[in-house]
């Protein structure tokens, strides 16, 4: 590619991400809210939201205090 071919691909892809994000704006809010509810899905059957990994974030770490266990 030369240098010409380069800079059209890469306004190209700004003018795309520019639409993409005007599209997202332009969605109501239920629709927004319907995506979201698919990705999650997506990611529960994709086994990204196990159990096993989610415990992960609730792991102690040197940043922060283990949160404490109420009867």
């Amino acid at each position: 590619m030369t240098a010409d071919e380069v800079e059209r691909a890469a306004q190209a892809f700004r003018a795309a991400e520019i639409e993409n994000l005007r599209a997202w704006a332009r969605l109501s809010g239920g629709q927004k809210i319907d995506f979201f509810e698919e990705m999650i899905e997506l990611a529960y059957h994709s086994g990204a939201l196990r159990a096993d990994r989610l415990a992960l974030r609730d792991a102690p770490s040197n940043n922060r205090p283990v949160p404490s266990k109420k009867p």
